[in-house]
Order: structure tokens, then C-alpha cells, then sequence
């Protein structure tokens, strides 16, 4: 006979199967569909679950919606900056604007920001959502690692300046690629181009707030 302790955790991997399902089917269909024609009916049939499965990870569409954006941040490594934190601030930051870089330009991301985009002016909240799980959630997480590394007096920005700081680093970044991205320009940037173009933005940060 199996306790129930067993029991519960033989359980768990298969719950976290569902709900990886779920969102892997929920972020397909809200980009072929977008959020308004993707219903949870359609989401539990491609995943293969019932309806009531769907709502027992998720209350509702926003939510299943603001959890397939979250999980996506989480994936390039923007849930923990601390992390990253090794004592080397200019390899740290490096990584940071490297893992940003290859977030904004997943395929799967441009295709979401053309999404939210094209629904924005009709369903605001929308785009508040995304905002929120997404962009906000990114800078919060490198808002949080330069907070850390002002403590550890190795930059220096006015706890005021967090946030615009954050920003600039993200911002340079991304320069023109983005908007080159999303007209569909283009679909890659090589790492010949992309690495000389973060360590310039790297510099260029530290010679505004590097302590020293």
C-alpha cells in the first residue's frame, strides 16, 4: 500500500506536467489567435486536458495569459538577478543585457509584442497585462540587482535613479534592433555583431555609475 505522503508527491510531477502543457498550448494559441479568439476550451483541447484540469492551475484567461508571459521571462533567467552575482560586475552586467537581448529577439516574444500590439487600443487591459508580467517584471529583477550592487558599493545611483538606470541598461541594449524585429527587418542579429555591441553598452554604463 502506497501512504498518502507518497501519494501526494507521485502526484506533483504529474500536475506539473499539465500545467506545462497548458501553457505551452495557451501561448501557442495566443499567438495564432491572439488573447480575444483564444478561449479555454481551445487551450485545454490542443493540450490535452479537460476544461476542469485548465481552471484548477488557473483562474482565468488573464491569469493563464500573464502566466505564459512570466513563465517566458523566467526562462532567459529574469525571475532572480542575484544570481547572476559573482563578484564580477562587468561579466554580470554583460550576462544581464546578453539575456535580455536574446528574450526580446525569441521569436515567440516579437510574435507576442505584434500580438499585444495589434489588440492594444481595443483591449487596453491587455497590454497592461502583458506589461506588468513582462516588461515590468524584467526591469523590477535588474532594478533589484543594481539595488544589491549599490549596497555592495560597487555602483553608484541614487536609490531615486534605480529604476532610470535599469532602463538606460536595457534600453542600449536593444538599440534599433528591436523596432527592426517587430517590422520584420530582420530575424537574428549574429553573436559577431551582438557581443561588441553589449560590451560598448556595458562600458558605457560603467562610466556613468561604476563606484570607483
Amino acid at each position: 500500500m502506497v501512504n498518502e505522503g507518497a501519494r501526494i508527491r507521485a502526484g506533483r510531477p504529474k500536475s506539473e506536467q499539465k500545467a506545462g502543457a497548458i501553457l505551452c498550448a495557451a501561448s501557442e494559441l495566443f499567438l495564432i489567435q491572439g488573447f480575444q479568439g483564444t478561449s479555454m476550451d481551445a487551450v485545454a483541447q490542443r493540450a490535452g486536458v479537460s476544461k476542469q484540469t485548465v481552471y484548477s492551475h488557473f483562474a482565468n484567461k488573464e491569469e493563464l495569459f500573464q502566466a505564459c508571459i512570466s513563465h517566458k521571462v523566467a526562462g532567459y533567467g529574469f525571475a532572480d538577478m542575484t544570481m547572476v552575482d559573482d563578484g564580477d560586475l562587468r561579466a554580470a552586467l554583460f550576462a544581464i543585457a546578453h539575456q535580455f537581448a536574446e528574450l526580446l529577439f525569441d521569436p515567440q516574444v516579437v510574435a507576442m509584442h505584434r500580438v499585444v500590439m495589434g489588440e492594444a487600443a481595443s483591449q487596453p487591459r491587455i497590454a497592461a497585462l502583458f506589461f506588468d508580467s513582462g516588461p515590468l517584471r524584467t526591469k523590477t529583477a535588474v532594478c533589484d540587482f543594481l539595488a544589491n550592487q549599490v549596497a555592495a558599493g560597487r555602483l553608484r545611483i541614487d536609490s531615486d535613479k534605480i529604476l532610470y538606470a535599469a532602463v538606460q541598461l536595457l534600453s542600449m541594449t536593444i538599440g534599433m534592433y528591436q523596432l527592426q524585429f517587430l517590422l520584420g527587418l530582420r530575424d537574428s542579429v549574429d553573436e559577431s555583431e551582438l557581443q561588441p555591441h553589449i560590451e560598448r553598452v556595458v562600458d558605457d554604463f560603467l562610466r556613468l555609475y561604476r563606484a570607483d
